[in-house]
């Protein structure tokens, strides 16, 4: 059985993807006026000369005007380098959220800078943690899971966990979905290939997790956001691909796409609660 892929859980998949950056020639009124047009309490300074990254927060401007600050007659043309604080600690984007959420304990931050190629590139903050935590850590039960060619878009295999749903449900529902996601195909598409995104979608309050891997995609609908799901789903579209890999292969050689439903039993008790193979 394949391993889980950690790195698919790290903090490019839960940063605000921005940052509020100023230069550090900018002066105390701009800091205001921009956490005010942004309704934030930080804001990030880069120094272009020697590429490192500063901070100044709310906290920091008040404790500057208490020390005396409130003493300087122009005070909104007070150079931001007088209360900015760094150079800060740059975290890759591949870096687990387990170490995010330790290193902004250990060091008493409420935010940390996230890096890709040594460039800033979103946020974490505490409220970004407690925002996942409570997406995706809630119990969540499979609906229907499904195996798409990508070659041709046409699915390959389905279960529907009847067990999980309140009412019995219509044959018609699994191409109502399917039609749905074949006519967002470019949204869906973006989704699985962009690197660093939680895959899934959300539709008629159910979630949509997808799950590409060389040439099929696992899709997994759910009635809530999960990372246990998201990580069986992981594991049941390796295992789907191992299982039937020479039809898929040949078919894509061929460039015929597949044409047959293919057997998915073998997955199915993947996503069973009392599976523990995670």
């Amino acid at each position: 059985m394949s391993q889980i892929n950690r790195e698919s859980f790290a903090a490019k998949e839960i940063m605000t993807p921005y940052v509020v950056l100023l230069d550090d020639k900018a002066r105390l009124k701009d800091i205001i006026n921009l956490l005010d047009k942004h309704k934030i309490s930080a804001v990030f300074i880069h120094n272009k000369d020697d590429k490192d990254y500063y901070i100044v927060t709310k906290t920091d401007i008040i404790n500057y005007l208490n020390n005396g600050g409130m003493n300087n007659i122009n005070l909104g043309e007070i150079s931001i380098k007088t209360i900015m604080k760094g150079p800060i600690e740059l975290i890759d984007a591949k870096t687990p959220i387990d170490k995010i959420i330790r290193f902004l304990i250990d060091n008493n931050y409420k935010r940390t800078l996230i890096s890709e190629n040594g460039k800033a590139i979103g946020v974490v903050s505490t409220k970004d943690i407690m925002k996942f935590n409570n997406t995706y850590f809630k119990p969540a039960k499979p609906q229907i899971l499904l195996f798409m060619d990508n070659f041709n878009s046409t699915f390959i295999a389905k279960h529907i966990y009847k067990e999980n749903l309140e009412d019995d449900i219509s044959p018609d529902l699994i191409d109502i979905y399917g039609g749905a996601l074949t006519s967002i195909s470019i949204i869906t598409n973006h989704i699985i290939k962009k690197s660093g995104a939680m895959r899934q979608l959300i539709k008629d309050r159910r979630s949509i997790i997808l799950e590409k891997y060389k040439g099929i995609t696992g899709i997994l609908i759910s009635d809530y956001n999960s990372l246990d799901l998201k990580q069986k789903l992981y594991l049941a579209t390796r295992e789907f691909y191992r299982k039937h890999e020479e039809i898929i292969e040949n078919s894509h050689n061929q460039e015929t796409g597949i044409s047959l439903e293919l057997e998915i039993n073998s997955v199915v008790p993947i996503f069973k609660e009392e599976n523990d193979r995670l």
